[in-house]
């Protein structure tokens, strides 16, 4: 019978983040956090994820705050809802790109649950290990439930599940930080640099320690900015890919730029050659031609989640043009 109840865990409910990071060094691997929830209690259901105890997170004043100063930029803790960040007068005006990706994720009823810690910290997607424990038991492990195989790349030697959260092309392009504190230290890294690209271990992160805040900085005059997300139905699916892009504009020449992907690969693409070719440079039908064909050449699409690596090849073609000339006219 397909069993997709939830399995028995024991509940934990801290207050305080010293707390929370007790419990998390003391159980490491046996425990899961609990934020939104939208993502962790299905994989629970399915048996894709194993935890005997889980830690609710959302009662901690700490991971629940979102500020602004023109001098420090956006603090936004890992337990703030999409909905937050989407209803935010701050975001709206000063960083509309992360307001149009957070309204890419799924749909109203999971965007008031669901948070942006939880959306960075995704776990990668495959349309053969999201299945039931039941289907599962007609077929060896995969590389990511611990087997010795990969059902994507046939014959391949490691696990080529997709990164696929909507936000995280967005905080790129927007030079965002992560704050992850453990037990006595804290360390700050880039957004780009939290992503491993190995499928059975997306992120970088120690058992003892969480992405505590998204930190956001200021951002500059003269920068242009948007988002696009294409998917077989819209926002309730996940994306085919999407697309962030960030351009400096000085009059009608490219002074700086930030262009980046998800949902193309094993991790977040940021096609640097591409950014590269447009410092300069007018956007005009060619350069965007070309700098599409270069960024192309950086970007190494999967055939998963209902689409070839063909067909995303040439979505993303087509998202490049437009958004590059619909950003550098904006």
């Amino acid at each position: 019978m397909n069993n997709m109840r939830l399995p028995k865990f024991s509940y934990h409910e801290p207050t305080s983040l010293g707390e929370l990071l007790s419990i998390k060094q003391e159980l490491k691997e046996e425990c899961a956090l609990l934020a939104g929830g939208t993502d962790l209690l299905p994989m629970l259901k399915r048996r894709n994820r194993i935890a005997a105890h889980v830690l609710n997170i959302k009662r901690i004043p700490e991971l629940n705050t979102i500020s602004f100063s023109e001098e420090r930029g956006f603090h936004i803790g890992c337990a703030v809802t999409l909905r937050d960040v989407i209803d935010h007068p701050v975001v709206s005006e000063k960083y509309p790109l992360l307001a149009q990706a957070a309204g890419a994720v799924g749909f109203n009823q999971l965007r008031n649950m669901a948070t942006l810690g939880g959306n960075v910290c995704l776990d990668n997607k495959c349309s053969y290990f999201n299945q039931s424990a039941f289907w599962w038991k007609s077929r060896p492990d995969c590389f990511k439930r611990g087997g010795d195989r990969c059902y994507v790349v046939k014959g391949g030697k490691e696990c080529f599940s997709l990164s696929a959260a909507d936000t995280v092309s967005a905080l790129m392009v927007l030079d965002a930080d992560l704050l992850i504190r453990g037990p006595g230290n804290e360390r700050r890294i880039p957004v780009k640099d939290f992503y491993t690209g190995n499928g059975r271990k997306p992120h970088d992160l120690r058992e003892e320690e969480l992405v505590a805040a998204i930190l956001i900085p200021p951002n500059g005059r003269g920068w242009k900015q948007g988002f696009l997300k294409k998917s077989a139905r819209g926002s309730v699916d996940f994306s085919i890919a999407s697309l962030s892009v960030r351009l400096k504009m000085n009059g009608p020449v490219v002074e700086d730029a930030r262009i980046a992907l998800n949902g193309v690969s094993t991790k977040p693409v940021r096609p640097i050659e591409a950014e590269n070719y447009l410092k300069g440079k007018k956007i005009q039908y060619e350069t965007v031609g070309h700098a599409t064909e270069t960024a192309l050449k950086e970007i190494k699409p999967l055939s998963l989640i209902g689409c070839s690596a063909f067909f995303r090849r040439h979505v993303i073609r087509a998202m490049f043009e437009d958004l590059v000339s619909a950003v550098s006219r904006a």
